[in-house]
């Protein structure tokens, strides 16, 4: 990771920090569950960032992925049940559903960890941008397992809503996808604009 890249997450994540301690602070003074909740919410979201930030700096030499048979849909389920549980603690949360309209091999070999780590990733970046729908899906796709995770926000290029966004979900996506190699073929992460409107990322695992 180059020094000024680690310099501005580093900086991001002290604000990140700063901001929570402010939130603990108040509830010294003035007891509240509502408070209470949110600073819970943000402080596992800065330890994700923090796993993210070990994970891709410890990473100079390229993630190594163990990987194993893993079921697809499987992975998806656990997701979908995540962000659900999730949102029946902040209501302002965008729903998320898990969709399948083809379909999708049994088991696939893939690094369960990682790839799970990159699809929180990408499926919490959605939830930020998303009006009011987050969608999962899978499919195969030429000989790679494709993992899809769409929003119905603004497409690329929108204003930031969360003003300590770190950029490093991006950079932990592409670094899942490269850690997956079978022969001569190398994973991939993709994000590009939906005609319908919002944001479709695609993990392409070989």
């Amino acid at each position: 990771m180059e020094s000024t890249t680690l310099t501005l997450i580093a900086h991001d994540l002290k604000n990140a920090l700063g901001s929570l301690e402010g939130q603990l602070e108040a509830l010294i003074d003035q007891p509240d569950p509502v408070l209470a909740h949110t600073a819970y919410i943000h402080c596992t979201e800065l330890r994700r960032q923090f796993v993210q930030f070990l994970a891709v700096y410890g990473s100079s030499d390229g993630l190594a992925a163990h990987c194993e048979d893993e079921s697809p849909i499987d992975v998806l389920q656990s997701l979908t049940r995540m962000a659900q549980i999730k949102a029946m603690t902040l209501p302002t949360n965008p729903r998320v559903k898990r969709l399948q309209d083809v379909p999708v091999p049994p088991f696939w070999y893939l690094d369960r960890r990682l790839v799970s780590m990159a699809m929180e990733a990408a499926l919490h970046n959605a939830s930020r941008f998303a009006r009011k729908d987050v969608t999962l899906r899978a499919r195969e796709d030429e000989g790679y397992l494709v993992l899809v995770v769409e929003d119905d926000g603004p497409g690329l290029g929108a204003v930031d809503p969360n003003d300590h966004s770190t950029g490093l979900g991006t950079m932990l996506c592409q670094a899942v996808a490269k850690a997956h190699r079978s022969a001569d073929r190398v994973g991939r992460a993709t994000m590009q604009n939906r005609p319908e409107g919002g944001v479709r990322f695609e993990l392409w695992l070989p």
